[in-house]
């Protein structure tokens, strides 16, 4: 990677060790599961000391094995990569959900004394301090909803038109395609002839969007401006406005990578994306997936300056085979 990129969050320098933990804010019924502190001391006296399952990352430990092993430690649950979504993971404490079913139990451990599932509003007012808190109030604007991702078809064509001319889209989608123009630029991916790889977006059944992967290398100029050839490249949007707002984004990119565009280059230590300076709701989104802002970038036949956006791969999943 280029020397020069450096991460940031809210403007300030994101140390290699960042982030530090996780916490997982786990839901059933509509109530949420939180544990009270053990008291070791004057700072845990009283009823204040409650938060959902969380705790720091081991040395070297990837983010999501810190969030499932501390699940398990904490309230002894065990799930699976694909259990826990997105919430927020910028920042210098990542926030997951998990949903779980109205039968599931949970259990102390060491660090506390007891635990209560309770309703969103007495949730916030027991978490202290307010971040603490916070993550409670993001679980509830967050929609829980079901991904899957399927290869591009010339079936699908028509709706990615429609998508990229959509109002919310086609500010930053400058080509304008027709469905002519369409069928010549997807062909060749559709295919297999392209090292670009396109799929749809289905949330909770419903076609909502499109995100495409590749490696950086292959695309000289973009290579070039990004300094990252071996990194993974992807792309995304989500056409139907009214998935637009509700915490959908950050899920389908973490989940893109996770199921599809890592096991598709696995030797890949980072990915990346860049979308126009401009277009802070896609920087933002980026962001809750875990990728940091590494500066702007300028790519040669673009029209835009455009943010380069990195996620190091195997800080937050772990080392892959």
């Amino acid at each position: 990677m280029a020397q020069a990129l450096r991460y940031t969050y809210d403007g300030l320098p994101i140390a290699p060790d960042e982030p530090y933990g996780a916490a997982i804010v786990v839901r059933r019924a509509a109530r949420y599961l939180i544990l009270h502190r053990a008291q070791h001391g004057p700072a845990y006296e009283g009823d204040w000391a409650w938060t959902p399952p969380s705790g720091s990352r081991q040395p070297g430990e990837a983010v999501l094995g810190a969030a499932l092993r501390e699940l398990t430690e904490e309230a002894g649950f065990v799930a699976a990569p694909a259990d826990l979504r997105v919430l927020d993971l910028s920042g210098r404490w990542v926030r997951f959900g998990l949903e779980v079913a109205a039968s599931t139990q949970a259990r102390v451990d060491p660090e506390h004394d007891r635990f209560d599932w309770v309703d969103p509003a007495e949730a916030i007012a027991r978490c202290r301090p307010a971040a603490v808190a916070d993550g409670i109030r993001l679980a509830e604007s967050v929609a829980a909803v079901g991904i899957a991702f399927r290869p591009l078809a010339a079936a699908d064509l028509p709706a990615l038109v429609a998508w990229q001319n959509a109002p919310h889209v086609a500010r930053w989608f400058p080509e304008r395609l027709d469905l002519a123009a369409a069928e010549r630029k997807y062909a060749p991916r559709i295919a297999g002839e392209s090292p670009t790889w396109v799929h749809i977006a289905v949330v909770d059944g419903r076609d909502a969007g499109f995100l495409q992967h590749y490696q950086v290398g292959d695309y000289p100029d973009y290579a070039a401006a990004t300094g990252m050839p071996d990194a993974i490249g992807i792309d995304y949007a989500i056409g139907v406005p009214e998935l637009t707002g509700r915490g959908i984004g950050p899920q389908l990119i973490w989940t893109y990578l996770r199921d599809v565009a890592l096991p598709a280059h696995p030797a890949a230590r980072h990915a990346l994306a860049s979308p126009d300076v401009a277009n802070q709701t896609s920087v933002r989104a980026l962001e809750k997936a875990g990728f940091r802002q590494a500066g702007p970038i300028t790519v040669p036949g673009e029209q835009a300056s455009e943010q380069l956006c990195v996620l190091d791969a195997i800080k937050f999943f772990g080392e892959r085979s």
